[in-house]
C-alpha cells in the first residue's frame, strides 16, 4: 500500500505539460524590423510605411515616414497580416488568383517571418515605393533579426 501510495505521489508532482513551447515574435523584435526597414529606406529616399504583425495576424510595430502618403499606410497593414497569416509573401499569394480571400495581398511587399526552424512568427509589410523596392526593405528587416523570408 505504501509502494502505491509512494507512486502516485510521484505522478501527482511530476510537472505536466499541457501546452507545447513555441517561438513567437516579441513586440521588441518587431520594432527592430521596423527600424531595419526603416532605415533601409532612409538610406535610400524612399517614403514607406511598414507594418509588423504576428502569426496570429496582431500589429506589432507600425511606421509612416513623414513623407508617405496617407493611403500606403493601409496597405503596408494588409501586405503585412496577410504575409503573415497566410505564410507567403505576397508575391507567391498574388498567383493564386483569390483576390476576393479575406485579407489577402495580391502584390509584393509582404513577406513572412519565419524561425530558424521553419516555424512562421509572423510577417512585415512594406508599401510606398516601387514593389521591389518595398519587397527589398521588408526583406532587410526580416535580416537584421536573424529571421528567415522562406520555410527551410
Amino acid at each position: 500500500m505504501k509502494k502505491w501510495i509512494g507512486t502516485l505521489l510521484m505522478i501527482a508532482s511530476a510537472p505536466a505539460s499541457a501546452q507545447t513551447l513555441r517561438p513567437v515574435l516579441s513586440y521588441g523584435t518587431a520594432a527592430k524590423m521596423r527600424d531595419a526597414c526603416l532605415a533601409f529606406a532612409a538610406e535610400r529616399k524612399m517614403n514607406v510605411s511598414i507594418a509588423v504583425h504576428d502569426e496570429a495576424g496582431r500589429l506589432l510595430a507600425f511606421a509612416k515616414m513623414d513623407d508617405a502618403s496617407t493611403a500606403v499606410s493601409d496597405i503596408a497593414m494588409l501586405k503585412s497580416r496577410s504575409a503573415a497569416t497566410y505564410r507567403y509573401a505576397g508575391t507567391e499569394t498574388a498567383k493564386w488568383n483569390a483576390p476576393t480571400l479575406p485579407g489577402i495581398a495580391s502584390f509584393g511587399g509582404g513577406v513572412p517571418a519565419f524561425a530558424a526552424d521553419g516555424k512562421a512568427l509572423g510577417g512585415i509589410g512594406v508599401s510606398g515605393a516601387k514593389t521591389e523596392d518595398d519587397i527589398a526593405c521588408a526583406e532587410a528587416g526580416v535580416r537584421a533579426v536573424g529571421l528567415r523570408t522562406t520555410r527551410p
